[in-house]
């Protein structure tokens, strides 16, 4: 190991280098030589985000829906609607997922993309590798910190430029770094299936939807993607029907 690794291993506790020697192993199992992780790991920017103080309200999606089928919304996801027809119907005869879901989806994420996040995401999943009292979640921050790294490396994009969610959700879909490498589709056809381009965001999120049953349980699906049943699949389908989409 690289002596400036070494030293950096002795600023943290043994719990802690034993997850930042499992995050440097899983880097150079994914094509990263160690200076690569080095520079990863010794950049200034790296930091810890502070526990959070207040927790996130229970999500009222009655509320929730009441705003997106008010009139202005609707409006503003028929402009959505007009502005991206030809990636929309591409996507839609591509996966068969209606194209008003589609747009549903990234209104009800990120309002198409203008709350993507502010927090800088190399740093939300390095605060959960280290802070995380359970194996299995740890390990699932260093899962998002390869897939972010391979991004950053595919694109030529500084790591601690990408700014996403609190919980390290990126772009207009709000996908996470490691479902974006399992299920992101290159929908412009430029090779780099890129979370912030809204082509690709729309044709990853209809593969998402398809390759976790869509077809066959379109609720489920959905709740896949938002991780929780609760109340997202009725907003989306909600949307999604006043934006046109006949009844399912």
């Amino acid at each position: 190991m690289l002596p400036a690794v070494l030293a950096l291993l002795l600023l943290w506790s043994p719990l802690q280098n034993e997850r930042v020697e499992y995050l440097i192993s899983q880097l150079t199992q994914h094509g990263f030589s160690l200076r690569e992780a080095e520079a990863l790991l010794h950049d200034p920017r790296l930091k810890v985000y502070p526990p959070r103080t207040v927790q996130p309200r229970e999500v009222q999606w009655d509320q929730v829906i009441a705003r997106l089928v008010a009139p202005e919304s609707v409006r503003q996801g028929s402009r959505f609607l007009i502005q991206h027809q030809e990636s929309l119907s591409r996507a839609e005869k591509e996966f068969g997922v209606a194209r008003e879901v589609l747009a549903a989806i990234v209104r009800v994420e990120s309002n198409f993309g203008q709350n993507a996040g502010r927090y800088i995401t190399f740093n939300v999943f390095y605060t959960s590798l280290l802070r995380s009292a359970e194996e299995k979640r740890w390990k699932w921050a260093a899962e998002n910190l390869v897939s972010l790294a391979a991004y950053c490396k595919a694109a030529g994009t500084d790591c601690f430029r990408i700014r996403g969610s609190y919980a390290g959700a990126l772009g207009p879909a709000q996908f996470l770094p490691r479902s974006l490498q399992e299920h992101g589709y290159d929908g412009n056809g430029d090779n780099l299936v890129d979370p912030f381009d809204i082509e690709d965001a729309l044709f990853s999120a209809a593969n998402f939807l398809i390759q976790n049953g869509w077809r066959e349980d379109p609720l489920g699906a959905l709740g896949k993607y938002y991780g929780s049943a609760a109340g997202y699949p009725r907003a989306v389908l909600a949307y999604a029907e006043a934006l046109g989409m006949p009844s399912r």
